[in-house]
């Protein structure tokens, strides 16, 4: 498995650099406004279309061309799928560089830019250098709304995870009343966050019945803290989750790429407002980090069957299962991590098995051709 890091590096705020995002703005404008208007976003289409006219318009070396080419043939594919509005980038975009147009070697980092190889000096806070042996990957320019310029780069690493180790299996389950329950019996419930969500959402309401210019500007730094605040919350959750575990454990997760289909009303508003996508990839690269294997598996009746006898005859209350069979009860959550366990569990089961009666085949006919090569030279 390969493990990714992304380490921020401050870095002095460079004119000619500006001058570069600025010009890769326009470029990666160009081909969106060529792309958009003969509904194309085929990157080597475009690129016959445009990369020449480009070139003699800007400054900007060909990598970067096709860098910018390749992130509006990515916007517009995004636009044509969900039949949206014709993209307007920013005046400054943030530069997108692979291996060959930058390089990092240990203070210093090398980016290619109109004026040629810009050569700066950096420093790398205490926290990243965990990863400066780590193999460098690419690296995004960013310039933000407060003037800073910032590198972030990406570093990945081969992370050996053994898949015949028989360590703990720990199922994950997501839901409306808890956040996360985990077959380990640990409960992440919403109480931390549910006072603060509420304040967002009634601030949300009065600036949208305001509507003024103002309000709408306010609007969009509250979509902004919202969105970091719930992002913290998943980083503090999977910390937490994958911190109890050690290499060669396995993770369970349900697979959630339908969980909010025919789910409205207030009853399902938690569901519909969480990123529980986002919050199951920060568990699966803490995970894998650590040499912790994750396992996706499929959520039909993992609520409803009963986790000690495997009955569907079971019934609903106030956050608990009651099994009609068996007469076992607790907690819906629980149960439902239980499952998930379990039926990877019973997965790995049926293939060990199943490399048993294999292997049992294998030595049966190997026996009898042996047998039959003995009986016909007597």
């Amino acid at each position: 498995m390969k493990a990714t890091a992304t380490m921020k590096i401050k870095i002095p705020t460079n004119p000619a650099l500006l001058e570069t995002m600025k010009q890769y703005s326009q470029s990666a404008q160009r081909v969106v406004d060529a792309g958009f208007e003969k509904h194309i976003w085929n990157k080597r289409k475009l690129h016959d279309l445009t990369y020449y006219q480009i070139r003699e318009s800007t400054n900007l070396p060909a990598q970067l061309v096709c860098s910018s080419r390749d992130k509006a043939c990515e916007a517009l594919k995004s636009v044509f799928r969900n039949k949206g509005s014709k993209p307007i980038f920013k005046k400054f975009l943030t530069i997108r560089y692979d291996a060959r147009s930058f390089s990092f070697k240990g203070n210093r980092v090398s980016l290619c830019s109109i004026k040629g190889r810009i050569k700066i000096q950096i420093k790398i806070a205490e926290y990243y250098e965990k990863y400066l042996d780590w193999k460098v990957c690419s690296a995004d320019l960013v310039y933000d709304r407060k003037k800073r310029m910032f590198l972030n780069v990406v570093v990945s690493k081969d992370v050996s995870i053994d898949k015949s180790s028989c360590g703990k299996i720990v199922g994950i389950d997501i839901g409306i009343n808890h956040f996360a329950v985990t077959s380990d019996k640990r409960f992440f419930s919403y109480r931390k966050v549910r006072k603060q969500i509420f304040r967002f959402e009634r601030l949300r309401s009065k600036l949208q019945a305001k509507g003024t210019r103002s309000a709408k500007r306010h609007l969009k730094k509250l979509s902004g803290r919202e969105k970091r605040f719930k992002a913290c919350f998943n980083h503090e959750v999977s910390k937490a989750i994958v911190s109890k575990l050690e290499a060669g454990d396995t993770i369970v997760m349900e697979r959630i790429k339908h969980i909010r289909r025919g789910k409205k009303g207030r009853k399902y508003k938690w569901l519909n407002s969480w990123s529980f996508y986002q919050f199951q990839k920060f568990v699966e690269y803490k995970a894998i980090r650590k040499g912790i294997r994750v396992e996706y598996v499929s959520p039909r009746n993992t609520s409803k069957r009963c986790s000690r006898c495997n009955s569907l005859n079971t019934e609903r209350s106030r956050g608990f299962l009651h099994c009609l069979d068996c007469g076992y009860s607790l907690n819906s959550h629980l149960n439902a991590s239980f499952n998930l366990a379990n039926l990877y569990g019973n997965r790995l089961t049926a293939d060990v098995n199943q490399r048993i009666v294999s292997s049992d085949e294998l030595k049966g006919s190997k026996q009898l051709r042996a047998s039959s090569v003995t009986s016909h030279r007597f």
